[in-house]
């Protein structure tokens, strides 16, 4: 069943989560930047002594390479329930 509320309601958790999957995917360009490699190739870097990053910084790129498929994953959700809303509120 459609309804306004709904709809608004889906579309804030849409835009809540595209912010969040774009400030991942800016930080972990921006690390691959900055040390010129990706997470794993840091890990076991850091774990040579061959990089010099901080345990905490490590961690929060770990972090965020865990979360970005899982925050895609609810997007998607997110959008296929949009458009089937969408395409139910139309047949209505």
């Amino acid at each position: 069943m459609h309804t306004d509320e709904y709809e608004i309601s889906i579309n804030r958790e849409l835009n809540h989560h595209q912010h969040v999957v774009k400030k991942i995917r800016v930080a972990l360009a921006e690390r691959r930047q900055r040390y010129t490699m990706d997470y794993a190739e840091a890990a076991e870097a850091a774990a040579a002594g061959r990089l010099v990053i901080t345990a905490k910084e490590l961690a929060a790129w770990q972090e965020d390479v865990e979360a970005l498929p899982q925050w895609e994953q609810r997007l998607e959700e997110y959008r296929k329930a949009l458009a089937m809303m969408r395409i139910s509120a139309s047949r209505s």
